[in-house]
């Protein structure tokens, strides 16, 4: 399965997106305050899908392998196995 390309109507949307600090037809790097705010929501047992919806993403055109990367990112950050 290939990588899901962002339009750019979607690219538009996540510019707009306070908890976005940069991104790309292809990529994205979230801001340190929203993987603070998901391992909260996260912890007390939020649905990634749902906690992605709170903070004004759409986790359909994120694509189930971007949420995947990134709960895995916040997981092995906050074990403390990279910064």
């Amino acid at each position: 399965m290939g990588i899901n390309y962002f339009t750019d109507e979607q690219l538009k949307e996540l510019k707009n997106n306070p908890y976005v600090v940069k991104c790309s037809a292809k990529n994205i790097t979230y801001a340190e305050e929203f993987k603070d705010l998901f391992w909260i929501d996260y912890q007390n047992g939020m649905p990634p899908i749902e906690i992605f919806k709170k903070y004004g993403f759409d986790p359909y055109a994120l694509g189930a392998k971007r949420r995947s990367n990134f709960i895995q990112l916040v997981l092995r950050q906050e074990k403390g196995l990279i910064k």
